[in-house]
């Protein structure tokens, strides 16, 4: 755990070893809230960020498997068949 001064204008420092570990960058928006008599700081994610890395993962994953667009459907189609089973057979069946 790191101190830190407030500065006149009600600034502070995140030291640098911190906002490496977090990649926080000149720019990055973060959320200050009070939590009873502490303060938090936390690392605002950007959810069309997010999701454009899991996009990324996803497709080299599906490279790397061989996977064609084809066979994803195909798998996505029976999940969505298994769940509607599991919910709908057996309390409507």
């Amino acid at each position: 755990m790191k101190l830190v001064s407030v500065t006149r204008k009600g600034q502070v420092t995140i030291p640098e070893e911190v906002r490496k570990k977090l990649g926080i960058e000149t720019g990055t928006k973060l959320m200050v809230e009070s939590v009873g008599r502490e303060l938090a700081l936390l690392k605002k994610v950007e959810i069309a960020d997010s999701l454009k890395e899991l996009r990324e993962y996803c497709r080299r994953l599906a490279r790397q498997r061989g996977l064609t667009m084809k066979n994803i459907e195909d798998e996505i189609e029976t999940v969505r068949a298994e769940i509607w089973k599991e919910r709908y057979e057996k309390s409507h069946g």
